[in-house]
């Protein structure tokens, strides 16, 4: 499907569902967005749960964020329960002004609902000529992931990214959950009738498995890396989390939600005369240039697999899952849209 007819229709179902016309266009415009790089795990698949959160009353499809407090060269910013995508926007910009100030930005936001691709908000502040760090925890509902040796949910996917301004390519993009395989990208397996990868999944006897269709029945998540992801998504449970005015997932206190802190760094702030994107621009080229090992024939930067399915995607559509188009479709005629036409 072509991306401006799928933004139209998913902006339609949102605002159908009660959203103001702007958020509704913005969020559906970060859905698509993120297909078009080739994450379906983080983009259309997931307008059918916006929509039951919003029945649900999870989700304020009104809501706008605001700053609840500022400190210098940091803030903490309140969603209000909205759409995630709408705070985590406010969120980026904000952190691009105060590091425009002070040369460094933390800026926390809390009270928010799932907030998507991470690498859509360090991109922005990396369009800025700046470092843009995303940490993200939490989860709408429980944990996915078990600790590394255990085989019960503790974290969430609790997901990270790096941003770095280039020369001529933009920017440099990290962008990954600390478990070894994101939760979305399991549930678009599900709904493709795949297996997932060997070494992602236990099921609820500690046994290894790729039948994604376990997923809610007692499954869990490995951290990636083994003990080294572990950490990671237990320092991820912690320092959004509690920046966010949020409590980690274990606190009888836990409220759903992605408790998020944003970092921006001006690399003018800390040495004008490092030339900071050339420098970028030869550390990729070297990278790019070294010889491809057995079984490989190249070797990829981070952001290159996106970058080339966005230029697949733009050109010859995205394509969708039966069970994610059957979703939308359904969505359509349940609050009343009219099919064909603008879709």
């Amino acid at each position: 499907m072509q991306a401006e007819s799928l933004q139209r229709l998913c902006r339609d179902i949102f605002a159908a569902a009660g959203a103001p016309g702007d958020i509704a266009s913005d969020v559906a415009k970060s859905l698509v967005l993120t297909n078009l790089f080739g994450h379906d795990s983080h983009g259309v698949l997931r307008v059918k749960q916006y929509v039951s959160m919003i029945k649900a009353g999870m989700i304020k499809p009104g809501a706008r964020p605001r700053v609840k407090r500022r400190f210098g060269a940091t803030a903490m910013v309140t969603g209000g329960y909205g759409f995630g995508q709408i705070g985590a926007r406010f969120t980026a910009q904000l952190a691009i002004e105060l590091a425009r100030q002070h040369g460094i930005s933390a800026v926390s936001l809390g009270q928010n609902t799932h907030i998507g691709r991470l690498g859509e908000y360090t991109a922005m502040i990396a369009a800025e000529s700046l470092i843009g760090i995303c940490f993200t925890s939490g989860t709408m509902f429980n944990g996915w992931v078990t600790p590394y040796g255990g085989r019960e949910r503790v974290f969430g996917t609790n997901p990270m990214s790096f941003a770095v301004p280039c020369q001529d390519s933009g920017a440099l993009l990290l962008d990954f959950a600390t478990a070894g395989l994101a939760h979305g990208k399991v549930v678009l397996a599900r709904a493709k009738g795949t297996p997932v990868p060997t070494g992602m999944m236990l099921d609820k006897h500690g046994r290894p498995t790729t039948d994604a269709s376990v997923l809610d029945k007692g499954a869990v998540l490995l951290p990636m890396g083994a003990h080294k992801g572990s950490g990671l998504a237990m320092m991820m449970e912690i320092i959004p989390t509690l920046l966010a005015g949020h409590r980690p997932i274990t606190s009888a206190e836990f409220h759903f939600g992605n408790p998020t802190l944003m970092m921006a760094l001006d690399p003018r702030a800390f040495d004008e005369d490092t030339d900071f994107q050339r420098h970028v621009g030869d550390l990729m080229q070297v990278v790019k240039a070294a010889p491809p090992a057995a079984g490989f024939d190249e070797v990829l930067l981070p952001g290159e697999p996106e970058a080339r399915a966005y230029r697949d995607r733009a050109q010859n559509g995205i394509p969708l899952p039966d069970a994610v188009w059957d979703d939308l479709r359904g969505l359509a005629q349940d609050l009343g849209l009219v099919l064909g036409g603008d879709y």
